[in-house]
C-alpha cells in the first residue's frame, strides 16, 4: 500500500511538473492589463509621472511631461478627478498645468498660467491641485504670484484667478477642498490658511473668505473626507498639527497636536478616523486617532536610508498609504494601515515628490453631454453598459443644460424593491425612491438570477450651462415620457434572464413598464426601454450573474487502466467587468475515494476579465480501488458574493487489455 501511493504522488508531481514546463513555452505572450485603483507620483527631477497599480505594486508606466526646453516643469502636486478619468500635474519649473488622459497615459494638453502682473519681478509657479467633487474644476495654488487659479475641467481653461491676503513664495502651497465642494482651504507658508468659497451659489463665489491663524510655515492640509468637519494643518517648524473645526467662519477651537520633527503633509483614511502626517526632517510618519486627537503610532522603519519623505496620499478602500521617498532611493513607500508598517517599496522616477490616487475601478462616468427638448444621447460605457436617454420636444428643463451617467459596479444585497409582473424574463423593481445623496452601493438579487449576482447601477446627473451640478435632474416631461433606453452585455451562454431596477425617485414604474420594448429583446443582449416623467436622480441595477465561467463543466476520464495517470485540463474564463483572484480545491464525495485525484491551479495572479486561466486535474489509477470513483473540483472567486463553481470529476480504474 505505502509503495503504491509513493508512486501515486511520485506520478502526479511528474506529469504536473510536464505540463507546468510545456505551459511556460513562449507560446502566445499576452500583454499584461491592470485595473487600479492607480497611484499617480510626480517625478521633480525627471519631470515625469510614475503609474503604480496599487493592487501588485506595479509599474505600469512612466509618463514623460513635454515642455522641458531649457525650462523643466518640475512637476510639484498633482490630483486625480473623481471619475478618475484625467490627473491634473502643477508643473512648478515652468508655470505650466499637464492634464494626463489616464485612459492612454499621455499628455492630452498642457495650460499655461496667466502672468498676473505684468512687467513684475515674479511668474507663475504653481505648486498643488485640487478638484472638486463634482470634477468640474481644478484649483491650482501659485506661490510665485501668490494666488489660486480655477481651471475648468471641460474646456481646460483658467476662468478666473484668485489674489490671496497670505503667502510666502518661497513655501510650498497646498490646497484641499471640503466633501461638499463649498470651500477650498490653502496653505502658502506665513502661520495662516485662507479659506475660499467654491459654491456657484453664493455671492462671494471664488473668492477668499477667511484666514485662520495657526502655527508656524503651515505646509500639508486635509479635510475629513468623511463629513468635512475638521481640517488637518501640517506646522511644519512648529512640529505640531493644527486641528481645525471647519465651521465657518468661526473656525474654533483649534487643537494642536504636537508630532514629529518637520511635519510636511497629511493624508486621512477614507472613514475618517486616521490622520497620517508625514515628517520631513525626522523621517517618520505620526498616525493621529481623530476621535482622540491624539498620536497613537510613529511609523520609522522601513523607509530609505538618506531618504526624504514628501507626500502622502491613501488608497480609496483605506488599506495602504503612499508615500514619495526622495533622496538617494528614488521610491513609493508602502505603508499597511492595519499594521502600520512599510511593507513594500516601489522604485519610481527622479525626485519623487507628490502622490495622488485614483478612484476604484468600479466606476465609469462619462463625459458631460448637452441636453435639450428632443435631445437623443448615447451614454456609453464602453466596456458593458449603456443608456439611451431621449427627451420629448415639449420637455420643461428647469436649467438642465448638460448631463452626465457614472456607471457603477455594487455588491448584492437587500434592495427594497416591490416585484411588477415581468416580460419576457425581464423585470422592472421599484423601491429605495430618491433622490438620494450617493449612488447606492449594493443591490437585490432578484428572484430568478443566480445567487449572488452582480449589480451595475447607473446614475445621472445634470448640469446648467456653467457646468456647475444641479441637486437633481430635474427635466420633466408633461405629456410624452422620456424615454429611457438600457442595453447591457451579458456573459455566454446567459445563465438567466437580466433584470433591470429602475429608479429615478418617482414612483411611476408601471410607466416604465408599458413602455417596455418586447421587439429588441435578445437574451444574449438584452435592450430594455422605458419611459418616466422625470429623470430624478436617475439609475438602472442590472443583475449580471457570476463573472467566472468553468470549461468543461465536468470531467470524466472515462476507465483508466492501473497506474494509468491522466491528466485533464479546465479553463477558468472571466466574464466580468473586473480582476478577480481565483482559487480551488478538491473535495471529497461520500464514497468517492477523492484521494486518487489530483489538482494544481495555475491562476495564481488575478484574471482580468476577458482573460482565462487553468487549473490541471488528474486521476491516479490505484489498484486498491476498482469500483468507479468521483470528486468535485470547487471553483471561487473574489467577485463579492459570487456563488462557488462545481466541477464533477469521475473515473474508473480497469485492468489493462490483454494483447
Amino acid at each position: 500500500m505505502r509503495q503504491t501511493n509513493l508512486l501515486r504522488i511520485v506520478g502526479q508531481i511528474a506529469g504536473f511538473l510536464l505540463v507546468v514546463m510545456c505551459a511556460a513555452l513562449p507560446s502566445s505572450a499576452q500583454t499584461e492589463t491592470f485595473y487600479g485603483p492607480f497611484a499617480y507620483v510626480t517625478n521633480q527631477s525627471g519631470n515625469s509621472v510614475t503609474v503604480i497599480d496599487t493592487p501588485t505594486n506595479t509599474v505600469v508606466t512612466t509618463i514623460e511631461l513635454t515642455g522641458c526646453d531649457g525650462s523643466c516643469s518640475s512637476p510639484a502636486g498633482l490630483a486625480v478627478t473623481p471619475d478618475g478619468s484625467r490627473v491634473y500635474v502643477a508643473n512648478h519649473g515652468n508655470g505650466t498645468v499637464s492634464v494626463i488622459s489616464t485612459s492612454t497615459n499621455t499628455v492630452s494638453t498642457t495650460i499655461t498660467l496667466p502672468l498676473l502682473v505684468p512687467n513684475c519681478d515674479c511668474s507663475p509657479s504653481p505648486t498643488a491641485v485640487a478638484i472638486t467633487p463634482d470634477g468640474t474644476r481644478a484649483y491650482v495654488t501659485d506661490t510665485g504670484q501668490s494666488a489660486v487659479h480655477v481651471i475648468s475641467t471641460s474646456t481646460n481653461t483658467v476662468t478666473t484667478s484668485i489674489t490671496l491676503n497670505v503667502g510666502d513664495p518661497n513655501q510650498f502651497g497646498a490646497i484641499a477642498i471640503s466633501p461638499d465642494g463649498f470651500a477650498a482651504y490653502y496653505t502658502i507658508g506665513g502661520n495662516s490658511v485662507g479659506r475660499i468659497d467654491t459654491n456657484p451659489s453664493d455671492g462671494t463665489y471664488n473668492t477668499v473668505t477667511t484666514t485662520i491663524t495657526v502655527g508656524n510655515n503651515p505646509i500639508g492640509i486635509a479635510v475629513t473626507p468623511t463629513n468635512g468637519a475638521f481640517l488637518y494643518v501640517t506646522n511644519n517648524t512648529d512640529n505640531t498639527v493644527s486641528v481645525i473645526p471647519n465651521t465657518f467662519p468661526t473656525f474654533s477651537p483649534i487643537t494642536t497636536v504636537a508630532v514629529g520633527s518637520g511635519p510636511f503633509s497629511v493624508a486621512i483614511t477614507p472613514d475618517g478616523t486616521l490622520a497620517y502626517v508625514v515628517n520631513r526632517i525626522g523621517d517618520t510618519v505620526s498616525v493621529i486617532t481623530t476621535a482622540t486627537n491624539t498620536v497613537t503610532t510613529t511609523i520609522s522603519s522601513g523607509f530609505c536610508d538618506g531618504g526624504q519623505l514628501n507626500q502622502i496620499a491613501i488608497t480609496p478602500n483605506g488599506t495602504d498609504a503612499y508615500v514619495a521617498d526622495a533622496g538617494e532611493c528614488t521610491q513609493a513607500d508602502v505603508i499597511s494601515t492595519s499594521s502600520n508598517t512599510e511593507t513594500t517599496s516601489v522604485p519610481v522616477g527622479s525626485g519623487p515628490f507628490g502622490v495622488a490616487i485614483g478612484p476604484a475601478s468600479n466606476t465609469f462616468t462619462t463625459p458631460q453631454m448637452a441636453v435639450f427638448p428632443g435631445a437623443i444621447v448615447n451614454f456609453i460605457d464602453g466596456t458593458i453598459i449603456n443608456q439611451k436617454v431621449t427627451i420629448p420636444l415639449d420637455a420643461i428643463m428647469n436649467k438642465v443644460a448638460f448631463m452626465q451617467m457614472s456607471f457603477i459596479q455594487v455588491a448584492p444585497a437587500v434592495f427594497n424593491s416591490t416585484r411588477l409582473t415581468g416580460v419576457e424574463g425581464n423585470t422592472f423593481s421599484g423601491g429605495n425612491q430618491g433622490p438620494f445623496i450617493s449612488p447606492p452601493t449594493t443591490c437585490t438579487v432578484i428572484t430568478g438570477t443566480v445567487n449572488n449576482s452582480n449589480c451595475m447601477v447607473m446614475e445621472a446627473k445634470c448640469f446648467d450651462v456653467n457646468h456647475v451640478l444641479l441637486p437633481t435632474c430635474a427635466i420633466t416631461a408633461p405629456t410624452t415620457l422620456i424615454t429611457l433606453t438600457s442595453s447591457y452585455e451579458t456573459p455566454l451562454p446567459q445563465p438567466t434572464p437580466g433584470f433591470l431596477i429602475a429608479d429615478d425617485g418617482q414612483n411611476n414604474w408601471a410607466d416604465i413598464l408599458i413602455g417596455y420594448n418586447a421587439t429588441a429583446f435578445n437574451l444574449n443582449d438584452p435592450i430594455i426601454v422605458g419611459g418616466t416623467k422625470s429623470t430624478q436622480e436617475d439609475t438602472v441595477i442590472v443583475n449580471l450573474g457570476g463573472p467566472v465561467t468553468p470549461s468543461p463543466a465536468s470531467v470524466n476520464f472515462g476507465n483508466v487502466p492501473v497506474f494509468g495517470f491522466p491528466i485533464a485540463v479546465v479553463t477558468v474564463t472571466n466574464t466580468g467587468s473586473a480582476a478577480v483572484n481565483i482559487k480551488s480545491k478538491l473535495a471529497a464525495v461520500p464514497g468517492g475515494d477523492s484521494d486518487d485525484f489530483g489538482a494544481l491551479s495555475l491562476c495564481l495572479r488575478p484574471l482580468q476579465p476577458a482573460k482565462s486561466c487553468f487549473i490541471l486535474v488528474s486521476f491516479f489509477a490505484d489498484p486498491d480501488d476498482f469500483s468507479p470513483q468521483s470528486a468535485t473540483l470547487d471553483i471561487t472567486n473574489s467577485a463579492p458574493g459570487s456563488p462557488e463553481l462545481i466541477v464533477p470529476l469521475s473515473a474508473t480504474v480497469v485492468l489493462p487489455k490483454k494483447k
